[in-house]
């Protein structure tokens, strides 16, 4: 673990240990979203997140592959 945060966010002051952390969290405050679908033409759904590009791309794929503990209900 790295105890030093050399990467400033010049927004709100939070710090990191990682430059790439850093460009990550900015995209809190820029709204900025690199990553769009393109497994369909016509969706287009753009994301902050890889990892929520990845969750939607299951939706075209139908595929639920979580199953909620309190209703059963899958998506």
């Amino acid at each position: 673990h790295r105890k030093e945060k050399p990467f400033p966010c010049t927004t709100c002051g939070k710090r990191f240990a990682w430059r790439l952390n850093l460009v990550k969290h900015q995209r809190t405050h820029t709204g900025e979203r690199p990553y769009t679908c393109s497994e369909y033409e016509h969706c287009g759904k753009v994301f902050t997140w890889e990892s929520s590009l990845s969750r939607h791309r299951w939706t075209h794929m139908g595929e639920t592959p979580f199953k909620c503990q309190d209703c059963g209900k899958s998506f």
